[in-house]
């Protein structure tokens, strides 16, 4: 399995999370988050934003760090059940080598939000780079026509940002973009059953196919972890002012916050300078340095 992650940036371990826990996880779900009228965090908005159901009655928006709710606190350990479970950091272990890894960012998707492709170290990563990975957690059958999660084998060492100094993120996704267009017979798109799980290095691009057909869901969970030894940040700063809680043995941090005034100002203003590489380097320098006084 380590050959293998290390050879593609990519590996897919069958039925490791059992069948009962995700039957918790989706029953809690149903109950407490679909019909909740509680502004929550979006993956794919970057926005404080209630629930908005398709015609099929899944929740368009993916869900940004679920792991810590304080508002729907028994949701959020049942999530954390699944992040923590021991079968899936033995898998960790055995691809990194590390004795224990961190919980740094969580997802969850109903619908398909068609995410772009891209690499996660310009968002998050290990410091030095390439060491954090993820896990895309299928919660049932994925139909193909619900448009399925996809990696590019073998892309670790592709970098498409660091010959220009400050290049926009825009600019750069459209890079990663034109790249997988040039090599799309080489796209995997694995046919994941409930309770599989496909991990991938920080480097490896990824992202999501088309919906072919609206009716079919795509529930599933995302997570990335950190090896104990290294520093935490991405391909800008390191974030040495971070605090950990701890769950079942666990390390975990959450980024976004519940929601709060204060919260939806703060990421508006974050989300309009984001494109701005100069100004977003400055103002993480500032937070780190405030922060590390704290």
């Amino acid at each position: 399995m380590k050959e293998y992650f290390d050879r593609n940036g990519y590996v897919v371990v069958p039925q490791l999370i059992p069948t009962e826990l995700i039957d918790h996880f989706l029953r809690l779900y149903h109950q407490e988050i679909v019909p909740s009228r509680h502004p929550f965090f979006r993956q794919n908005t970057n926005r404080y934003e209630v629930n908005q159901l398709n015609a099929s009655g899944y929740v368009q928006q993916a869900f940004l760090d679920i792991h810590d709710y304080q508002n729907f606190a028994a949701f959020s350990t049942c999530a954390k059940e699944i992040f923590c479970a021991p079968q899936v950091h033995q898998v960790l272990g055995e691809i990194t080598g590390a004795a224990t890894c961190h919980l740094m960012q969580t997802m969850l998707f109903d619908a398909n939000t068609e995410t772009p492709p891209h690499q996660d170290w310009w968002y998050l990563d290990s410091v030095p780079n390439g060491h954090l990975l993820a896990a895309w957690i299928a919660l049932e059958d994925i139909d193909e026509r619900a448009g399925r999660f996809y990696v590019l084998p073998q892309t670790m060492d592709i970098d498409l940002h660091s010959d220009t100094p400050d290049l926009p993120h825009s600019q750069w996704l459209q890079r990663i973009h034109q790249y997988v267009d040039e090599h799309r017979d080489r796209i995997q798109a694995p046919a994941l059953k409930r309770g599989d799980v496909l991990f991938w290095n920080s480097r490896t691009i990824h992202g999501a196919l088309p919906t072919l057909d609206p009716k079919f869901s795509r529930k599933s969970l995302t997570a990335h972890y950190l090896p104990a030894e290294y520093a935490f940040g991405n391909l800008f700063v390191q974030k040495d002012y971070i605090q950990y809680q701890e769950y079942n043995g666990i390390k975990y941090y959450r980024n976004q916050p519940d929601y709060s005034m204060m919260n939806r100002l703060k990421f508006r203003l974050k989300t309009a300078v984001y494109d701005s590489p100069v100004l977003l380097k400055t103002i993480r320098k500032v937070q780190t340095v405030i922060k590390g006084q704290v």
